[in-house]
């Protein structure tokens, strides 16, 4: 980073290639900062009803702190500026959070600016809130969008100090995920994806349940608009399978394509196709894109590629413009175990821009139903290089523990949800948030790594390039 920092002093390099170079280091420079930490409580109390703040407005590292007391679920991001941070829980409750409040400090305590639950609004949620978004054309975030187990999605109003449900859809099912597209030329359409078969869409305008989509063949776990095209939704379902949806579409003719795991070709225009090569159909009912449950589906920011997450222990990368499989394989440390209860389970990928070309990343948080050690693996997209592992600290602490009332340590390792922040610390750097079973709320910043690196990382790396500089050498020998 010197060397850039100098060449760009003397004008040798231009001013984006030293701000990726700056962002990459960054992204991979994420680390545990165990001091920011989220209390829903204000007035937290001792054993003896003493509070527990210290004169500097910090609670003491020993009290209990937690943003949702029976774990937090989902968590949602203002998209402009990043400020406010949107969290539900299993409680079930809603928490709205301003992480400008922190500045650049690495101890400090959130406190929830507004919130809502079922005994301060009575037309709160009442079940545990399965996923939430902020409306993403306010400039400055005033309306939430939520599902819930109690099968309805409400819109609710921000203020200063309240969540004010102010509109009800009820869904007669349960929804597990929700997605309005950002896209300027978007419909005003939300896409729900229930335990019902049909995906599920909502219009703003008229407050009504305009049609559906159907296609798969059990529950809608992942809905996700593309970024790149207003009208294109991509769906995942318990059914194994990845639909692409055209809403101006109705009926079955609304499904346009599903992604085939056996396909690394994808579809070929007619003018470039070899005669003797029939390309398959886009939508097939056949093609399956995982074998077991797809728990997510997302959209790079381009929308150049699709990334998948199934219950057989994989992470796919689709190209999106002929469905092909890229064949990118993240290795055998990925686990997504299959729950007794249904969520989406989805990667979050760094947005392109803050990372060199042919470094974007991803991060997906480990889960695994009988050994779940609270990790999260980064990876290199369209390689499937392993980059690092961030584990989540103080569980060894607790490992084993029943905490009366509480989860245990197991299920408090459990990250359900990530976030990201590409302007955290009052814009000096990267930071990211996961959303855990014990109901805390963690932070990942930007800074130098502590402790020495991982040897068996090391070795596991250094292996995986010595095995890719046998195939090159290989690959010349045929070539040349």
């Amino acid at each position: 980073m010197n060397s850039y920092i100098f060449n760009r002093t003397l004008g040798s390099i231009h001013a984006s290639t030293f701000h990726i170079a700056q962002t990459t280091r960054l992204v991979l420079n994420l680390e545990p900062a165990p001091g920011i930490r989220f209390a829903s409580q204000h007035n937290p109390q001792s054993a003896h009803g003493q509070s527990q703040e210290n004169h500097d407005g910090l609670l003491g590292i020993e009290e209990e702190v937690y943003a949702h007391k029976a774990g937090v679920k989902v968590l949602a991001i203002d998209q402009n500026d990043g400020r406010f941070m949107i969290s539900g829980g299993a409680d079930p409750s809603i928490h709205l959070w301003d992480l400008e409040s922190r500045g650049s400090e690495l101890n400090h305590v959130h406190r929830s600016v507004a919130s809502v639950n079922k005994t301060t609004h009575e037309d709160a949620h009442t079940h545990t809130i399965t996923s939430i978004s902020i409306y993403p054309f306010d400039p400055t975030p005033s309306t939430i969008l939520t599902t819930s187990h109690d099968g309805t999605l409400k819109l609710s109003a921000l203020t200063s100090e309240a969540i004010l449900p102010v509109h009800t859809f009820n869904l007669d099912c349960t929804p597990y995920a929700h997605a309005m597209s950002s896209h300027p030329g978007a419909p005003p359409l939300i896409a729900v994806g229930t335990s019902e078969k049909t995906v599920r869409l909502l219009d703003l305008r008229s407050g009504l349940s305009t049609h559906g989509l159907p296609g798969h063949e059990s529950a809608v776990l992942s809905v996700a608009w593309a970024p790149h095209q207003p009208h294109i939704l991509a769906t995942s379902s318990t059914d194994n399978r990845v639909i692409l949806f055209d809403v101006r579409r109705g009926g079955h003719n609304s499904a346009i394509a599903a992604l085939d795991m056996n396909d690394a070709v994808g579809l070929v225009r007619p003018a470039i196709a070899s005669t003797s090569y029939q390309p398959r159909p886009a939508f097939s009912p056949h093609a399956r894109t995982h074998n077991g449950a797809v728990t997510g589906v997302r959209w790079t920011s381009t929308g150049s590629h699709l990334v998948t997450a199934g219950q057989d222990a994989r992470i796919r990368v689709w190209d999106a413009g002929t469905g092909a499989n890229t064949l990118v394989h993240f290795g055998s440390r990925v686990r997504n175990s299959v729950s007794s209860h249904l969520a989406e389970r989805a990667p979050l990928v760094v947005p392109r821009g803050l990372t060199a070309a042919g470094q974007e990343t991803l991060l997906w948080p480990n889960f695994n139903e009988s050994d779940d050690r609270g990790e999260i693996f980064m990876f290199e997209l369209h390689e499937g290089a392993f980059i690092k592992r961030l584990r989540v600290p103080g569980l060894a602490a607790v490992a084993g523990k029943q905490l009366r009332g509480r989860s245990t340590a197991l299920s408090a390792a459990r990250i359900n949800s990530l976030v990201w922040r590409g302007n955290g610390a009052s814009g000096e750097g990267i930071e990211m948030f996961s959303a855990h079973g014990d109901g805390t709320i963690r932070s990942w910043v930007s800074r130098e790594p502590e402790g020495e690196p991982d040897e068996t990382e090391e070795a596991e790396r250094a292996e995986r390039k010595r095995k890719r500089d046998v195939l090159d050498e290989i690959y010349r020998g045929f070539i040349s």
